[in-house]
């Protein structure tokens, strides 16, 4: 129990670090967000889990953390953007630029 503890906490970190960079500037805040709130929802709902799976079998409890990280680590391997040396071009619309150069 204890690996898969610090396997889902060491993809979980990879994932905080990775994803705001594949993100533009401008809906970074958004994305964190969102990957915040879908990173408490499965803590809640495999907190509810665990009571469950380890009335049927604690083998399942081991199989469920395993198998979450298993789904961490190919969905980041398959959505990863190498970013070393990437020149990142401005977000912002021309427009967006003019109305704050006038204010």
């Amino acid at each position: 129990a204890v690996v898969s503890t610090q396997s889902t906490g060491g993809i979980n970190t990879l994932i905080w670090i990775v994803m705001p960079e594949l993100y533009p500037t401008v809906i970074r805040n958004t994305a964190t967000g969102f990957i915040n709130f879908w990173g408490k929802f499965g803590g809640a709902l495999s907190t509810g889990l665990v009571y469950v799976l380890y009335y049927i079998s604690p083998l399942l409890v081991v199989t469920m953390f395993v198998a979450a990280s298993v789904i961490s680590l190919v969905a980041a391997a398959m959505w990863s953007v190498e970013s070393r040396d990437a020149v990142f071009e401005e977000v912002m619309p021309e427009e967006e630029e003019e109305e704050e150069e006038t204010q």
